[in-house]
């Protein structure tokens, strides 16, 4: 999780955003009457230090070229040099102060921003009181963010043709994709009342082993399939999901922390039977493989 902007300055909005940025934006949509919704296009950035203000809005960065060099990243409290690759996503949630520095390269990139108040509103409507807390995170793949964003894009070349109703359709598809890949795993106190919570205090304490369903079951005093279903109205998941959820969150954070961990080892002590299907598990939530992201966080 990100810090909030510093200083307690006045948050930017998109459009001022923009206009404090020492580049030239080639379109955005801000004329075409969205609510909330705000896509720019910087098709060839010349070699660049951006400081930002925190905005109103959560940012996503759909780097369509890379550059062909170290980006040097700062979102609030975590600095971050990498190498990009073409397709690659960075997000910002509203609030964080950032940097971007880079060199030559003139990389592309499409800016897609969504009003934090949209945001929740959005999240709210699948059943969620509030959004968990967003951390940011760069060199992120995702198809579905994606293919997201370049419908964003399109809708703006197309100089908004199909209207704000699409546009907010597409908003909410993006607000809950972001939700999935970005939010914090859920609190253990959830809509499912003490019962589930027993259980989902169990995974979070013993998440490294297996852990069946009639144990977890047991703990709430419901049948296994009573069980299931009260799990999935609360966490919009089954058990086993969650687990393997809260397992990749795990590794997300240790996977961040400077001190090198073996992958092999990590796979064994998160609960994983070993590195191949820990392997399978990460990419499949997160779009890249454990090496990848993990040097996707070396400062």
């Amino acid at each position: 999780m990100t810090g909030l902007s510093s200083g307690g300055s006045r948050l930017l909005n998109p459009e001022q955003r923009m206009a404090m940025v020492p580049v030239t934006c080639a379109a955005h949509s801000g004329g075409f009457g969205w609510r909330g919704m705000r896509v720019e296009d910087y098709p060839d950035l010349p070699p660049s230090d951006i400081r930002c203000a925190g905005m109103n809005a959560h940012l996503l960065v759909y780097h369509t070229r890379a550059l062909d060099g170290e980006f040097h990243h700062e979102c609030a409290d975590r600095t971050t040099r990498t190498r990009l690759r073409s397709g690659e996503l960075s997000f910002i949630p509203a609030r964080a102060d950032n940097r971007w520095l880079f060199g030559e390269g003139r990389p592309c990139a499409i800016h897609v921003m969504i009003d934090e108040e949209l945001f929740t509103r959005n999240v709210a409507q699948d059943g969620c009181n509030s959004p968990r807390d967003l951390r940011d995170d760069f060199q992120f793949t995702s198809p579905e963010l994606q293919a997201l964003v370049r419908l964003f894009a399109l809708e703006l070349a197309n100089g908004g043709l199909n209207g704000p109703l699409y546009v907010e359709a597409l908003g909410a598809a993006l607000s809950h994709r972001i939700m999935r890949e970005f939010g914090a795993p859920p609190p253990a106190t959830n809509q499912g009342g003490p019962a589930l919570d027993r259980a989902i205090e169990l995974i979070h304490q013993e998440y490294y082993r297996a852990i069946g369903l009639d144990e977890l079951a047991g703990l709430t005093g419901l049948s296994r399939a009573q069980f299931i279903r009260r799990f999935r109205a609360a966490f919009g998941k089954a058990p086993h999901a969650y687990l393997i959820d809260y397992r990749i969150a795990i590794a997300r954070q240790r996977l961040r922390m400077p001190k090198p961990v073996s992958l092999v080892d990590l796979a064994l002590e998160l609960g994983f039977a070993d590195q191949s299907h820990f392997h399978r598990h990460f990419r499949a939530l997160t779009g890249a493989s454990p090496a990848a992201f993990r040097r996707s966080q070396l400062t």
